[in-house]
């Protein structure tokens, strides 16, 4: 048994990075998935409504009264098909754009991503923080993770938007149709451009999302290791404790933007925001609907996706730990 334990264990040591940041994605997405897909849907059936809010718990009863207890779940499976591939693709490219952003802050010596940058600012944003770090091997400034989770979900988000558009139809139709019809549905109502509705103001919050996400995260792990804060409690809890503020930072920041994409997602040419571009639909949500209809379902959201994206964080940091990543090494040989 022993024996056998050893081979295992000397296997995982000669994984890739690049095959360890794939697996660990991979089950993050699954987790995630399902640690959020009830509180998901009744989120987006609230979201998509131009009408007046709906409490919370008449849109729970009504669904259960409808679909049964197992209707809560509805879209998992298309959850399952868009997040596992999502969540794969970010945190497989997630290394290679810090990397490349510790690059170019070291190549232009103080500035951010080769744009002009005050020394004041320069010292605020951590750019001189990280031109110093990445020439000793040392340390990963704010900036730096900003950008590369900026550019990282803007990468992800281009192949995986069409998939998340179908999810977004299976969850908030009220019928028992399943993905093959929806496809068809979709085809009937626009082809592939359909799938395509939202991609606009998806784009647009995919970068702050990721660039407040992983900025926050990585940041509140790297002080706590240096600060001594917290290092009583398990690891898996601080973990979880980080991914949660990181998620709650970025959905805050994001939601109209998100609000805009579901109603394109899920309505298609039917709603008039389908009909503008992203900017512009957020401009006429906030004239109709105001602020309340602009943060419509935000309450949920606050407790939803934060909980996913604490899951996500977690459950890929314990499953890369357990495969033996290799990111320092990597970083400091310069290659992917």
């Amino acid at each position: 048994m022993s024996g056998s334990r050893v081979w295992v264990e000397e296997q995982l040591q000669r994984l890739p990075d690049s095959t360890i940041t794939s697996i660990s994605g991979s089950i993050s997405g699954f987790a995630a998935t399902f640690a959020k897909q009830p509180l998901q849907r009744i989120k987006w059936i609230r979201q998509i409504d131009s009408g007046r809010c709906v409490p919370y718990s008449e849109l729970v009863s009504s669904t259960i009264r409808r679909d049964g207890l197992l209707g809560l779940f509805r879209g998992s499976t298309a959850g399952i098909i868009r997040n596992v591939p999502h969540s794969m693709l970010v945190y497989s490219i997630y290394p290679k754009c810090e990397h490349f952003v510790l690059a170019k802050q070291q190549q232009v010596g103080g500035s951010l991503l080769g744009l002009p940058c005050p020394q004041s600012l320069a010292r605020l944003l951590g750019c001189e923080a990280a031109h110093t770090d990445l020439s000793s091997g040392g340390k990963v400034a704010f900036s730096t993770r900003f950008w590369a989770g900026y550019a990282t979900l803007m990468c992800a988000t281009m192949v995986t938007h069409p998939l998340d558009t179908i999810r977004v139809r299976i969850s908030v139709t009220s019928s028992n149709e399943g993905l093959a019809a929806v496809l068809r549905g979709v085809q009937q109502t626009g082809g592939v451009r359909a799938l395509y509705h939202g991609y606009g103001a998806t784009l647009l919050g995919a970068g702050p999302r990721g660039a407040v996400g992983f900025g926050v995260f990585e940041t509140l792990k790297e002080f706590t290791e240096s600060s001594g804060v917290l290092q009583g409690q398990p690891l898996s809890f601080r973990k979880l404790l980080f991914g949660y503020i990181a998620g709650l930072c970025a959905e805050t920041l994001i939601y109209p933007i998100d609000t805009v994409r579901r109603r394109q997602q899920a309505l298609g040419d039917a709603s008039p925001l389908s009909q503008r571009g992203a900017l512009s639909a957020i401009v006429l949500l906030f004239r109709h609907e105001g602020i309340s209809g602009a943060f419509k379902g935000i309450s949920l959201n606050l407790f939803k996706n934060p909980i996913a994206t604490a899951v996500s964080f977690t459950i890929n940091d314990l499953v890369k730990d357990l495969l033996g990543y290799r990111g320092k090494e990597r970083k400091e040989g310069g290659s992917f």
